[in-house]
């Protein structure tokens, strides 16, 4: 194992999250907080830069050495540690400028850059100090506020993305290590864009500015203000659904706003390559990709029903964040895509209290969308709809050969065939994701006085990287009563689903360290 690999990679990453703190500081300055706000974001830029440094003066490369000797362990281990500090030294401005408990700091932001959306942050949250967080998220600056929102959008493409842009220039070595840790999805071998990996990051990198950018434009255009806006479009694009107001989108009753909401959250959870490919060959071939097929009937069909389903059951208006939301055909429409959308897309954004509908067909809809949830590529969470194709079609591949014994395997996806192994590995991978999930939820009850819904619900929401759950972690419930041992395994859960299992549980194998 090269450790001066893993740590020249996390130094690198220390560096973007300090750069990010100093963003944020000015930020502040500029929303006019106290300037005890803008500098302490400058303080906890300063001591996670000076660590970014001291990491980068030990793993420098020796004299005569021309790039760092890197394999298959070293991608695993850099991207499953960078995750972890970058949790850790995120932290420090809550902590700091806050008064957040290092349980609650952490939890924040783990979520946010798992773009989990599942946030700590409420007026029963109690500080290091004995106090209750009096006004909840809207007391804090404005400069922490934007920090939320940034941590969602370094994480929303990856953390490790920004860094592979600068090692390829620093001689680290063998650069696809990182690339296959962190991108989640079904892996084909035909995912990368271009010959380069390095133009291949450069592609989703840009296609993830430019929807940053326009949905920043979008949300002024519908009514926000430019700081409100540019949070919430972090916020979308990397479907990580952190808000600057308590109620989330609920808090702006605007029809053109919401369902601008609805379309970003859509298409960022579609793969980004489908979107680079519309720059590069001039053709809409998003119809031409099964994976996204699937998601905009399973998106489309599941929205269509909880409409219905509303519209037909709730004679006197469906229960909003800001009052109750009139009987008729375009509030209920929305309501009900807005809805599924921000689950599937795992985003959390939320218009109403799915719980207070008291519909159990709508929740059980809701229960479904959670664990497929967006397309490969994305920065979605879930399992991904490219596993569950490629399962059911393997599915009825066996099912045929009880008729036909000799009938080869041949499963698809795309026209693409998908090699046994591949299959194999997707069904152990939704296997161990089914245990995760109900070994996280035994836990909980074991760690925590709550109920089986709250607990499995938390489990799902956080390992799916979808925010709200059901129960008392809901779309207007929050994680600031759990323990923070129940914190500390949600965060581990947390990355976990971000990583997709494997880069973490690959770790805990003896043989992975040994020589």
């Amino acid at each position: 194992m090269n450790y001066r690999a893993i740590v020249h990679v996390i130094s690198m990453l220390l560096v973007f999250l300090g750069l990010g703190m100093v963003s944020a500081g000015t930020v502040s300055q500029l929303q006019h907080d106290a300037a005890s706000c803008s500098e302490g974001f400058f303080v906890c830029a300063s001591l996670t830069l000076v660590v970014a440094l001291l990491g980068g003066l030990i793993s420098r490369r020796r004299k005569g050495e021309r790039e760092y000797k890197t394999g298959v362990r070293e991608g695993f281990a850099a991207v499953a540690f960078s995750w972890l500090l970058a949790s850790v030294f995120g932290a420090l401005p809550f902590y700091y400028i806050a008064g957040m408990p290092p349980a609650d700091a952490i939890f924040e932001t783990a979520s946010g850059l798992t773009t989990t959306g599942a946030s700590v942050i409420a007026e029963t949250l109690t500080l290091r100090h004995g106090q209750l967080l009096s006004g909840g998220l809207e007391s804090l600056p404005d400069g922490l506020l934007y920090w939320r929102c940034m941590l969602n959008w370094f994480g929303g493409v990856g953390i490790v993305f920004f860094v592979l842009l600068i090692l390829p220039l620093m001689n680290y070595g063998k650069s696809n290590q990182l690339y296959n840790a962190e991108v989640p999805g079904l892996k084909t071998g035909s995912d990368q864009l271009t010959p380069r990996l390095l133009s291949s990051v450069r592609l989703i990198l840009g296609v993830y500015m430019l929807l940053t950018f326009l949905a920043t434009a979008v949300y002024w255009l519908g009514g926000m203000e430019v700081f409100d806006a540019l949070c919430h479009a972090f916020a979308t694009v990397s479907t990580g659904g952190f808000s600057t107001k308590s109620n989330s989108i609920g808090h702006y009753q605007n029809a053109f706003l919401q369902w601008s909401v609805i379309f970003f959250m859509f298409i960022s959870a579609c793969n980004f390559s489908l979107i680079v490919k519309v720059f590069i060959t001039r053709k809409f071939l998003f119809f031409v990709d099964e994976e996204f097929r699937v998601f905009v009937y399973l998106t489309g069909g599941s929205s269509v029903l909880v409409a219905l389903l509303l519209y037909a059951n709730c004679p006197a208006g469906i229960p909003g964040m800001n009052g109750t939301i009139s009987r008729s055909v375009e509030p209920f429409l929305r309501t009900a895509f807005f809805q599924v959308t921000s689950l599937i897309s795992t985003t959390g954004f939320a218009t109403s209290d799915y719980m207070q509908w008291g519909l159990s067909p709508v929740l059980l809809i809701l229960w479904c969308i959670l664990f497929p949830c967006g397309c490969g590529g994305s920065t979605a969470g879930g399992i991904k709809c490219s596993r569950f194709i490629v399962i059911f079609k393997q599915m009825h591949s066996e099912i045929r050969r009880c008729l036909f014994s000799r009938t080869l395997s041949d499963v698809r996806l795309s026209g693409h065939r998908i090699e046994q192994p591949l299959v194999n590995k997707t069904m152990a991978f939704v296997l161990l994701y089914l245990l995760v999930f109900l070994g996280v939820a035994v836990t909980l009850t074991f760690l925590v006085e709550t109920d089986l819904q709250t607990a499995f619900g938390a489990a799902l929401a956080c390992l799916s990287n979808v925010g709200p759950g059901f129960g008392a972690v809901g779309p207007v419930g929050n994680y600031a009563w759990l323990s923070a041992p129940a914190k500390y395994l949600l965060v581990l859960t947390m990355i976990a689903g971000r990583l997709e299992l494997y880069t973490v549980l690959v770790l805990f194998l003896p043989a992975f360290w040994k020589r």
